[in-house]
């Protein structure tokens, strides 16, 4: 039987909303301009507030995410999904604007996801309605976990009125669901701001990214054949430790309270990397968290190596297909932003 648990610790509890400058529309000189900016915003159509949706979950998790399904269609109580993996991170968003959450509302939602095909990790709840006491009194002693059929999984809420800022969603879109937000915004200072910054950030990210992400390991990412499943360690190795360092550079833009968090290894010159180098930062943490995920640690003819273990060949095609996209991922990334390459 499917059920809600509780006082399981999460390590995701102390990472609170981003509180973020709306960058894109130029700087917002008082914090208490920005909070009145954001009292005026409410979204009223449910197709805004899920494009907003998966914006906000790829700001929370540093994965790349996309929309899954549409009404209709049975998702399972799933409509956010990551895209380059099945990652087991998927989100919901909720768009109420006349009503509370209660937690009966939360339980139906998650009694869907017994029909979600997909492995669930953390589920993401983005709401836009107002706070329960029914919720609050159940999250007090700790975060929830839920478990269904196929397994437990850790539930996560957010809420619209604790976002500070909108600084995770493109200006186009903040343009178009939000007409009013023009009126404050200082477009041209923003843009040759930006423009600024991020040529300043591109630079220094053409200059430190070679020195740490080495051609050796760029050719291995290019040339492993991840159908074998397993990755040897002491060439993931280095990428998981720059994947801790460009996670807590990335924490530290987003909560400038943590800035001691840049004194540990080559912390600092990352953090000179941005905003340019964003997106291959989250395609270095999307490699890791891809394989860490599904891996364990196996001794293969005296060499240790990360491997997934199953038997199943659906399974193995699963993961090491996954692997191999989350490695060209990165690869696309590093030649873009570093070699200049084209996209295209």
């Amino acid at each position: 039987m499917a059920r809600c648990v509780k006082n399981i610790p999460d390590p995701d509890q102390a990472r609170a909303i981003p509180s973020l400058r709306l960058g894109h529309f130029g700087e917002v000189q008082q914090r208490h301009k920005e909070r009145d900016a954001m009292k005026d915003l409410s979204v009223s159509r449910w197709e805004d507030f899920q494009e907003i949706g998966w914006h906000w979950m790829q700001d929370l998790v540093h994965v790349p995410f996309s929309v899954y399904g549409d009404v209709g269609q049975g998702q399972g109580g799933v409509d956010l999904i990551a895209t380059n993996i099945r990652s087991g991170i998927v989100g919901q968003s909720k768009c109420w604007t006349t009503k509370s959450l209660t937690m009966d509302e939360i339980d139906k939602e998650l009694a869907k996801t017994n029909d979600y095909p997909g492995p669930i990790t953390d589920y993401y709840i983005l709401t836009n309605a107002k706070k329960h006491t029914t919720v609050q009194d159940r999250l007090a002693s700790g975060p929830l976990i839920y478990e269904r059929k196929q397994g437990r999984f850790r539930v996560h809420i957010r809420y619209w009125s604790d976002l500070k800022n909108l600084d995770f969603v493109p200006e186009e879109v903040l343009l178009r669901i939000f007409p009013s937000l023009a009126s404050h915004s200082t477009v041209l200072a923003a843009q040759q701001h930006n423009l600024t910054e991020f040529n300043e950030s591109l630079f220094h990210t053409r200059r430190c990214m070679p020195l740490l992400i080495s051609k050796a390991h760029l050719e291995w990412l290019e040339s492993w054949d991840f159908r074998r499943g397993f990755v040897p360690q002491d060439v993931f190795d280095p990428i998981h430790l720059l994947s801790i360092d460009m996670d807590r550079v990335l924490t530290v833009q987003e909560h400038s309270a943590w800035p001691h968090w840049l004194v540990e290894g080559p912390r600092a010159d990352l953090f000179k990397c941005l905003p340019a180098a964003k997106p291959l930062f989250q395609a270095v943490i999307a490699f890791q968290r891809g394989v860490v995920s599904e891996a364990s640690t196996y001794d293969l003819e005296g060499k240790t190596v990360l491997a997934h273990g199953h038997d199943d060949p659906s399974a193995h095609e699963r993961i090491t297909s996954g692997w191999r996209q989350l490695a060209q991922g990165l690869l696309q990334q590093y030649r873009h932003l570093v070699e200049g390459a084209s996209q295209g």
